[in-house]
Order: structure tokens, then sequence, then C-alpha cells
């Protein structure tokens, strides 16, 4: 699957799903997730709060899960993300 099917598909789930949701959701979603991202880095560094396989694990979600946030962004914009990432 390509990043612009891939946005296409979570726009259809986010107009069922959460239909008042707006560029904040999709903006706040993308931070809170890389907050969790370096939680899990740190976590993992410094040798707490679980093994190194599941904090690569949840690295490995929250990097999957702002590429979905993100490509809400994008929609909101009215901006296809498979062609903004391909163009960059």
């Amino acid at each position: 699957m390509d990043l612009s099917q891939m946005q296409t598909e979570r726009d259809v789930w986010v107009a069922r799903n959460f239909p008042g949701d707006g560029i904040e959701d999709s903006i706040f979603g993308a931070v809170e997730e890389l907050g969790e991202l370096a939680h899990h880095y740190l976590k993992m560094k410094q040798g707490i709060r679980g093994e190194e396989a599941m904090h690569k694990a949840e690295m490995l979600d929250a990097v999957a899960d702002t590429v979905i946030f993100l490509a809400g962004v994008c929609s909101h914009l009215r901006t296809d993300y498979g062609a903004l990432v391909y163009e960059t």
C-alpha cells in the first residue's frame, strides 16, 4: 500500500468513527505519538520499565501512528500525503 492509498483509507475510517475530527486532532495526535517514541527510547536506554524488545515494539508502533496522524494533517490541508513525501 502506498501513502496516498493509506491516506484515503484513513480518511474514510476517521469520517465514520470521528466525524468531528479537525486538524488539531491530527497535529496533537502526531505530537503525542512522538512523545511516546521519545519515552520508550529513553526508558530503553536507561534499561528500565520493560525489556528492550517491548520498548522497540512500542517505538515502532509510535512511528506508525505518527504517520497516520500526519496523513490526517495533509488531508485537512487538502494535500496528497504520498505525493508530498515523494516530492520532498
